[in-house]
């Protein structure tokens, strides 16, 4: 039998975060929050105060695309929240690379598609220009209507959100544990166990 996490193979898990990561993105927006959030509720480790945290690394950082792209931060955060280092290993000024190791992983992914994992290059590669979405403490309305009228939010940014979050849940599929494989054979229904239980409480 095909080992499963949250009931999902590893194919289908796959397939669900591209499709999560591509419909948050495309219907709320944020590329950090999304990716986090399409992997998080496939693997079944949704972290609210971790999901709001990620909010000011959308758009390249400050939304300000000079930064690593969301789609790429997003996926690195569920690496540290798996297998990051902790307080007590950082107390006794221990090291754990492996987060990061994962994370080097998926910026070969970013890289070999889109040459970059920085948000400004991205952004080039995909429309042809880059856009900064805040600029002195407000929103630039023109360059979020240039983005728009250009697929920003329709395809292009949701597709890179997608495939952040695919990628992270391959990666990351051989170092979870699995869902166990119990054997439910012996197990009543709920109906049978009920009469077995109204007929116990008879005997009483």
């Amino acid at each position: 039998m095909e080992k499963t996490i949250n009931g999902h193979t590893k194919e289908e898990a796959i397939a669900l975060a591209f499709k999560l990561g591509f419909e948050s993105e495309k219907n709320r927006t944020s590329c950090s929050q999304s990716s986090f959030h399409a992997i998080t509720t496939v693997l079944g480790y949704r972290n609210p105060i971790i999901f709001k945290a990620l909010s000011p690394l959308q758009g390249g950082g400050a939304d300000s695309s000079l930064n690593s792209c969301g789609a790429f931060c997003g996926p690195l955060v569920v690496f540290g929240m798996f297998f990051g280092r902790d307080y007590s290993l950082w107390e006794k000024r221990g090291t754990d690379l492996k987060a990061s190791i994962l994370g080097e992983k998926l910026l070969k992914k970013f890289h070999e598609t889109y040459g970059s994992a920085i948000c400004k290059d991205i952004q080039s590669h995909c429309l042809g220009f880059k856009t900064q979405f805040i600029k002195d403490g407000k929103l630039d309305k023109e360059a979020l209507k240039k983005f728009e009228l250009n697929g920003g939010h329709e395809i292009v940014a949701p597709t890179i959100v997608g495939r952040g979050a695919a990628w992270a849940v391959e990666i990351l599929w051989d170092e979870l544990p699995k869902d166990q494989d119990i054997d439910l054979t012996d197990i009543p229904s709920m109906g049978e166990a009920e009469k077995m239980l109204t007929d116990k409480i008879k005997n009483l």
